[in-house]
C-alpha cells in the first residue's frame, strides 16, 4: 500500500467520523456533550483539510513550483 492509498483511506475514515458527530449532533439535548462534539467535529474538519491539502501536495509534479517562481530571473 502506498502513500496515496494511505492517505485517502485515512480521508474516507475522517469523513465518515465527521459525518458521525454532525448526526450526532441532531440528537444531543445536553449542551455540554454538544459542545464536546462540536469540538471533536471540528478537529475533524481540520484533519480532513491536511489530509486534502496533502492529497493535493503528493498528486501535483514535484517542480511545478519552479515554473511558477523560477530560481533564476530570466534576462
Amino acid at each position: 500500500m502506498n502513500e496515496m492509498n494511505i492517505l485517502t483511506d485515512l480521508l474516507e475514515y475522517k469523513i465518515m467520523l465527521q459525518k458521525w458527530y454532525n448526526h450526532a449532533l441532531l440528537s444531543v439535548v445536553n449542551p455540554e456533550a454538544k459542545a464536546l462534539f462540536t469540538r471533536l467535529r471540528d478537529d475533524e474538519t481540520r484533519d480532513i483539510l491536511n489530509i486534502q491539502q496533502k492529497l493535493l501536495r503528493k498528486s501535483t509534479p514535484a517542480n511545478i513550483i519552479h515554473k511558477i517562481f523560477p530560481a533564476k530571473p530570466k534576462p
